[in-house]
């Protein structure tokens, strides 16, 4: 399960509380994900400005509680195997999920946050 104490960030910046209330129940939701997918958010939250939701996650990693990590999208949409650090050192073959190798240039490089380990 995902952590959910993000009340640090809440307390920090007021602004933040309903954000961190709705995320919360995302993730109680969601337990079995084993990461924060940005894009998923905004959908599944569209009552959340999407502003705070991006000062919410950027906050999880600056207090240390999640990280980020980019993903490659496939072809077919969903998400490749493998975490990069940093986006630039993804190789120019991944394989999907079928271990078909793709072109990520082709398709969508996706920060992800995981928690921190």
């Amino acid at each position: 399960m995902l952590p959910t104490n993000f009340d640090t960030l809440a307390n920090e910046n007021s602004e933040l509380r309903p954000v961190v209330r709705r995320v919360k129940e995302w993730v109680a939701g969601h337990a079995d994900w084993s990461l924060l997918d940005p894009r998923v958010l905004a959908r599944d939250l569209r009552d959340v400005d999407p502003y705070l939701l991006s000062l919410l996650l950027v906050g999880l990693v600056r207090i240390g509680l999640y990280r980020r990590v980019y993903m490659v999208e496939t072809p077919s949409g969903v998400l490749a195997e493998g975490e990069y650090d940093d986006p630039l050192k993804i190789p120019k073959s991944v394989p999907d999920n079928f271990y078909k190798p793709f072109d990520p240039m082709e398709t969508e490089i996706v920060p992800v946050y995981k928690p921190a380990k």
